[in-house]
């Protein structure tokens, strides 16, 4: 009974530990949008009102609108500055190193390529067909929503605008969730994992590896700081997760973000069209080609997600009676110089 007691213990504090290293995570990538953007915005506006000696007007038009844009891009650059060196820190001992390792190998990239076209972009106008329906049933919650996402850009803050959510917030957002919370929440669900062997020899089951992508899901739903859009985020982020596991490089999450995101200004220009188009059967499409694109990217990438365990070195040494089975006492003769088992 005090050995299970022991082996509980152990395990919360294990998973304690590790999922406080994720929140820590979430917090400095709070930490740099809070400070860049609210430190940022209060230069601009005394500078603003220095120079011209009316601070109102500026924070009423659209040099206030450019000044936050930039503000949010400098942002993104500071989080890659600090999670991409940390991510790649943290890679050759992650569980994802050992999953690229077995992953299917000699993937077509393009056939992967187009699989994450048909599901981002049929997963982006499936949410636009939802956020209809929404849009009727919680007009008030569906203003707010609009107004966030809200978008006045023009020439070349337009293409700054475009950059910063087609491309850099792919990058930095796969990075902090994908990578950093994602490894975070796989050691939580992997009690016993230590310094001295990361995850090269643990194993991991279905069950442990969904928990671990349902948590880094909801950190990324949460940073988006709305309910309607973390709400979808949420279910977009485990599909992310999915997709890195599967393949175990950051580079297809990425492609797959940056085609959600991308393709969200398809919307705009063909809703005239869908307009004569009942919503239902917009969604019904959309999630039909989302599901098709997610079944052939699975088929394509068919490992399973069950890590097993690799026996240590020393273990098999031991097995062969080459070195002391841990916690044996006594000696055993040392191996003769350039002994290979």
């Amino acid at each position: 009974m005090g050995h299970c007691d022991m082996g509980l213990k152990s395990y919360a504090y294990s998973f304690l530990k590790w999922m406080l290293a994720l929140a820590f995570v979430f917090a400095i990538y709070m930490f740099i949008q809070v400070v860049v953007a609210g430190f940022g915005g209060t230069v601009i506006g005394v500078i603003a009102a220095l120079a011209s000696g009316d601070s109102e007007s500026f924070m009423e038009g659209a040099a206030l609108d450019n000044a936050i844009l930039m503000l949010g891009v400098a942002a993104q650059l500071v989080v890659i500055a600090v999670f991409l060196p940390w991510w790649r820190c943290m890679r050759p001992a992650s569980f994802v190193a050992r999953r690229e390792a077995v992953a299917t190998n000699d993937v077509s990239f393009a056939k992967s390529l187009a699989l994450l076209l048909v599901i981002g972009v049929s997963a982006q106008f499936f949410v636009g067909g939802i956020l209809e329906i929404v849009e009727l049933l919680f007009p008030e919650a569906m203003a707010e929503y609009s107004e966030f996402m809200e978008d006045t850009s023009v020439g070349v803050f337009a293409i700054v605008s475009a950059l910063s959510i087609a491309v850099l917030a792919p990058i930095n957002e796969e990075i902090v969730c994908r990578g950093v919370m994602f490894e975070y929440a796989m050691r939580a669900m992997s009690p016993g994992w230590n310094v001295t062997d990361g995850a090269r020899y643990r194993a991991v089951s279905a069950r442990a590896f969904w928990i671990a992508n349902t948590l880094q899901a909801l950190a990324f739903g949460v940073l988006h700081m709305n309910l309607i859009q973390g709400g979808y985020a949420f279910v977009l982020g485990a599909v992310l997760g999915w997709v890195f596991w599967r393949t175990g490089k950051l580079r297809y999450p990425i492609i797959l973000h940056f085609a959600m995101n991308a393709s969200s200004y398809l919307v705009e220009p063909l809703y005239p069209l869908l307009s004569a188009v009942p919503t239902g059967l917009v969604i019904v499409f959309a999630a039909v080609m989302f599901a098709l694109g997610i079944r052939g990217f699975g088929r394509l990438w068919s490992s399973s997600d069950v890590l097993d365990s690799i026996e240590r070195p020393q273990d098999v040494a031991a097995v062969q009676g080459i070195l002391p089975v841990e916690g044996e006492v006594g000696d055993r003769p040392t191996p003769p110089d350039g002994y290979l088992g």
